[in-house]
């Protein structure tokens, strides 16, 4: 038989799991939307995009990383540099499904797939010679 020890709550776990299974209950509920959905994986497409293009106008030589905040960190390390960039779009992006509802929530993601996708475009019209 078990029983829960003295002080401790059985209803409401706490620590590092339960958080965990919180961020993911609100991540499936946020998910119930189509356009969510929608928006959040073209967010992460758009993001991978930017990596990629990023990764192969830097191997071309022919460009320089032009944040001033992000270029020391390509220079010294580039695939950790762009994974850690990966890494906060998917906070970014996990932030937005669980601190955010309804319209707020649909209207930051617009945003952030705008602004995810024109950064990998310009790349590539850039790389082609055409910007």
């Amino acid at each position: 038989m078990i029983s829960a020890r003295p002080g401790k709550r059985v209803d409401n776990p706490r620590g590092l799991r339960a958080a965990g299974l919180r961020v993911a209950a609100a991540v499936r509920v946020a998910l119930r939307s189509r356009w969510t959905r929608w928006l959040s994986i073209t967010f992460l497409v758009g993001q991978l995009c930017d990596v990629l293009t990023t990764h192969v106008a830097l191997a071309s030589g022919r460009f320089e990383e032009a944040n001033p905040v992000f270029a020391p960190a390509l220079a010294s390390n580039e695939l950790l540099a762009l994974l850690v960039k990966l890494s906060l779009a998917g906070l970014v992006l996990l932030a937005a499904l669980t601190k955010l509802t309804g319209t707020r929530r649909t209207v930051v993601l617009a945003v952030l797939v705008f602004i995810s996708l024109e950064a990998p475009a310009t790349n590539a019209l850039r790389i082609l010679g055409m910007l």
